[in-house]
């Protein structure tokens, strides 16, 4: 199986795994939608629908759920280039641009920018559906935990 084809087999399943088996989790909360990945590129979009549960007092998504939905797309990605490893989250830095209103759709890319046998960067950005804006920014790192020598 090519590489496009493995990564699209990946996050179907993700998703999967997300809107169903941890539906109860904050993850199947999110009901994260499928937008597209890139092979070539090492990315993956996902949509986030901004609910009710999500707002903060001035009734826009709360921070808090935009840095969910970064390590959400990101996780995914760092899942995929760690292979059967292991990949927790070590690092998340998130930039605040604009906020995000509710029943809007919050589209973040999450790329790889570097995936060593160690460690692996991304990079992600959050837009808008509805405006188009850039809403956030954020730079992540995931270590690649070995399962077969390491226990988690």
């Amino acid at each position: 199986m090519d590489g496009q084809k493995r990564m699209e087999a990946y996050l179907d399943k993700t998703m999967h795994e997300n809107n169903v088996g941890q539906e109860k989790t904050i993850n199947g909360m999110m009901k994260s939608v499928k937008v597209g990945c890139s092979y070539e590129d090492k990315s993956i979009s996902l949509g986030f629908p901004v609910l009710q549960w999500q707002a903060n007092r001035a009734g826009m998504m709360h921070g808090g759920a935009i840095c969910t939905a970064f390590d959400m797309a990101a996780a995914a990605v760092a899942r995929f280039c760690a292979g059967e490893n292991y990949a927790p989250t070590i690092s998340l830095d998130v930039k605040y641009i604009r906020p995000v209103k509710l029943g809007d759709t919050m589209i973040v890319t999450a790329k790889a920018t570097a995936a060593g046998k160690r460690i692996t960067q991304i990079v992600c950005e959050a837009v808008s559906q509805e405006t188009g804006k850039l809403v956030a920014t954020a730079a992540t790192v995931y270590m690649n935990v070995d399962t077969t020598k390491e226990k988690r």
